[in-house]
């Protein structure tokens, strides 16, 4: 899973939630600009405050080999439309 994915995942949730990038912030503990890269994919600090926003979101960071087959949820979700 890139960055990018993992980023798009936590927007669409905080969105979800009606959250602003700002509420995360507050609640992370960190500045706003941190937020943004992270759900842009640009994010390069510390695992630890992707992990926060990622529990406090109720969503985890699993590790996946990358030669295995998609199963048929992973399938169904590409064609998902926006």
């Amino acid at each position: 899973m890139s960055r990018e994915s993992i980023g798009n995942q936590l927007k669409t949730e905080r969105k979800r939630r009606r959250m602003s990038q700002d509420d995360i912030a507050s609640k992370l503990k960190t500045a706003r600009p941190r937020i943004s890269q992270i759900e842009n994919g640009r994010y390069q600090g510390s695992l630890q405050l992707l992990e926060r926003y990622l529990n406090l979101m109720g969503l985890e960071l699993t590790a996946i080999s990358v030669n295995r087959r998609p199963t048929l949820d992973e399938l169904d979700s590409i064609y998902d439309e926006d």
